[in-house]
């Protein structure tokens, strides 16, 4: 097992005030709620009247059942225990027995976005910023395929790193890359942009958790997301966005967009595979760090530095 960062953000309380990713789009159905755990305690998402998501604490306030085997009823969760029904804001409208609805019969609703093909919560009352975005592009614009990368034991920040750290793109991944001239770090983003006749990278580092980048490659335009949700303090869970620029009408430009997307997909897999041994197995541990290691450095501070929140 690795440090899991406690000694590296001991100042923290609770976990980063970040967009999480919580499912699939497709995962979150009309009329089933689904459970997953996230931020050290379990949510449920679902579609509210209107269809759109919705992602609130699970336990349900009267006797804590888990509010994710329930049912949607109109819109709302009810419980599946005594049938206790909350709306989208997570305040309590029903009790079949008639009693009067106490005023602490609430549960915690998150900030929730719909984007890149993911549902996400921001881990707080209020957003500090909003959902992440993929430089150079508009969803629209992009014909795009999102899938789950599976679990690590590791926070999510860890594996996001892996946005800045040029080094391992030339010594893990074999890549022609250079390291730009400047970073922009903002409250909330650390951004680049690194440009020559044939190759482009413009990353943005969205939170402490997702990495997105616009690379282009001898002419071929790709766009990439990665993002990971905390399970709890030692472990997490990470989904990806792949996306190309979007065809005209026919066969033949539908073949040539999948057939783009299928590179895409095949570049991504292998880079996430050659990650794979090394962050599923590491220790993780700022130690002895060098020059080349600038970037990184800030961005290790970056984390410690990130306003953090106990999901209430």
């Amino acid at each position: 097992m690795y440090d899991s960062g406690r000694s590296f953000d001991t100042n923290s309380v609770g976990f980063h005030q970040t967009w999480v990713p919580v499912a699939l789009g497709v995962e979150v159905e009309a009329g089933k709620p689904l459970g997953t755990d996230i931020l050290g305690t379990r949510v449920v998402a679902y579609r509210d009247a209107a269809g759109k998501p919705v992602v609130q604490t699970a336990w349900c306030p009267h006797l804590g059942a888990d509010l994710s085997v329930g049912q949607i009823v109109g819109g709302q969760i009810r419980c599946p225990y005594h049938h206790w029904r909350f709306d989208a804001g997570g305040r309590c409208t029903h009790i079949p027995t008639g009693d009067k609805i106490p005023p602490g019969a609430r549960i915690f609703s998150f900030p929730t976005a719909e984007k890149w093909g993911l549902v996400w919560a921001f881990n707080g009352s209020e957003p500090l910023f909003p959902p992440p975005e993929i430089p150079d592009a508009a969803e629209a614009e992009l014909a795009i395929e999102s899938r789950l990368r599976g679990t690590r034991n590791l926070p999510p920040w860890v594996a996001t790193s892996n946005g800045i750290d040029f080094q391992h793109l030339r010594t893990l991944h074999n890549l022609a890359a250079s390291d730009p001239d400047t970073i922009e770090i903002t409250g909330h983003s650390i951004e680049y942009r690194i440009e020559t006749e044939r190759y482009l990278q413009h990353g943005r580092i969205t939170g402490t958790n997702v990495f997105a980048q616009h690379l282009r490659r001898d002419g071929s335009d790709l766009f990439m997301l990665f993002a990971g949700a905390p399970i709890d303090r030692d472990s997490s869970r990470g989904f990806f966005t792949i996306g190309v620029y979007k065809g005209g009408d026919g066969a033949a430009e539908r073949r040539r967009v999948e057939g783009q997307l299928a590179a895409a997909r095949s570049f991504t897999l292998k880079l996430l595979d050659e990650d794979a041994p090394v962050l599923n197995s590491m220790r993780f541990r700022p130690g002895v760090m060098v020059a080349s290691d600038r970037y990184l450095s800030r961005f290790f501070k970056y984390v410690r530095e990130f306003p953090t929140a106990a999901v209430p």
